[in-house]
């Protein structure tokens, strides 16, 4: 399985169907704190280091597989020490702001 099919088998799992590559995260049903769990299933799954903006600024299945394939997200450095995904909408919000920075 390459990554990108990857990609796509996480974000139709969270939705429960299958999704058309180049619809909108947002017109598909998902919200922001879905994208921000989203990006916490891609990146420990894939073993990627992805700023969780991506999930943004890459809005659709085929522009964020096509990031992640074209090696523009690289690999998490072992040892890397990862956050929790915070449980309220302003530990997310806050986490937001800092990946972006």
């Amino acid at each position: 399985m390459t990554q990108a099919d990857a990609v796509a088998s996480l974000v139709e799992r969270r939705l429960g169907r299958v999704l058309d590559p180049d619809l909108n995260f947002f017109e598909a049903g998902l919200d922001s704190l879905a994208l921000v769990e989203l990006h916490e299933e891609i990146t420990s799954t894939l073993g990627l280091s992805l700023p969780v903006t991506a999930m943004f600024t890459h809005p659709n299945l085929r522009a964020l597989s096509d990031l992640i394939t074209q090696g523009q997200a690289p690999a998490r450095q072992d040892g890397a020490r990862r956050r929790p995904l915070g449980g309220s909408r302003r530990d997310v919000r806050a986490r937001i702001r800092e990946d972006g920075r």
